[in-house]
């Protein structure tokens, strides 16, 4: 499950990548430059 604490505590990375919940929601998470 996406928490609040686990979504703040998500840190930039060179290419995007996603995290997934159990219902098939996800975030993308980018860095400000990608």
């Amino acid at each position: 499950m996406l928490t609040d604490t686990k979504l703040r505590n998500l840190k930039p990375r060179d290419k995007l990548y996603k995290v997934n919940d159990r219902e098939g929601l996800y975030v993308g998470v980018a860095s400000e430059n990608g």
